[in-house]
C-alpha cells in the first residue's frame, strides 16, 4: 500500500521552488527523487528549488529533455537532473551510470515512470495541476524511500500551515 505524505499547494513558480528548496536542503548522497506530472506541471521549476536548497546555483537549471542528464554541483554533493521523456517507455538508465553518480550525489529524475528505477529505491514526488489558476499545483511524496526526505516534507507542511 502506498504511503502518501501531506499534500502541499503552490500558486506560483516561486512557491514551487521554495518547496523544492526544502527538499534540496535535506538531500543526501544516494537519494533519488522521481518526479511525475504532466508536461508543464512544474517539475523543472521544482528542481531549480532542489538545486538551490542543496547549495547550488539554480540559474543553470533547465529541462534536460534534449541532453537527458545535467549535473549541478552544490555545496556538499552533485544533484543530477535527469529527464527520461525523450527515451519513452522501457528506457534503460544504465548508460547514465547513476550508480556511480549517486556515490557522491543525488538524482532528481523527470519522467522516471519511463524506466525501471526500483534498484535505486526512489522517493516519488507527484505534481498535479488541478487549477483553477494557471500556476496552481498540488505536490506530495508517495512512498518516500528515505525517512529524512519524509521528515523534510512534513516539516515543509508544518511551516506552511503555521504561515497561514
Amino acid at each position: 500500500m502506498a504511503r502518501s505524505s501531506p499534500r502541499l499547494t503552490s500558486d506560483s513558480p516561486a512557491v514551487t521552488e521554495a518547496l523544492g528548496a526544502g527538499l534540496g536542503a535535506a538531500l543526501r548522497a544516494g537519494d533519488v527523487i522521481v518526479l511525475t506530472g504532466v508536461l508543464g506541471a512544474g517539475k523543472t521549476c521544482l528542481v531549480r528549488g532542489v538545486v538551490a536548497g542543496a547549495g547550488g546555483d539554480p540559474v543553470g537549471v533547465r529541462s534536460p529533455t534534449f541532453v537527458i542528464h545535467q549535473p549541478h554541483r552544490c555545496s556538499s554533493l552533485t544533484v543530477h537532473h535527469v529527464d527520461l521523456y525523450r527515451l519513452g517507455g522501457g528506457a534503460s538508465v544504465d548508460v547514465l551510470d547513476l550508480d556511480s553518480a549517486l556515490q557522491g550525489g543525488a538524482a532528481v529524475i523527470e519522467w522516471g515512470e519511463y524506466a525501471d528505477l526500483s534498484r535505486f529505491s526512489p522517493a516519488s514526488l507527484c505534481i498535479d495541476a488541478p487549477g483553477p489558476g494557471p500556476d496552481d499545483r498540488v505536490l506530495w511524496l508517495v512512498d518516500p524511500a528515505s525517512a529524512h526526505l519524509a521528515r523534510a516534507w512534513r516539516a515543509l507542511s508544518q511551516s506552511r500551515q503555521a504561515a497561514t
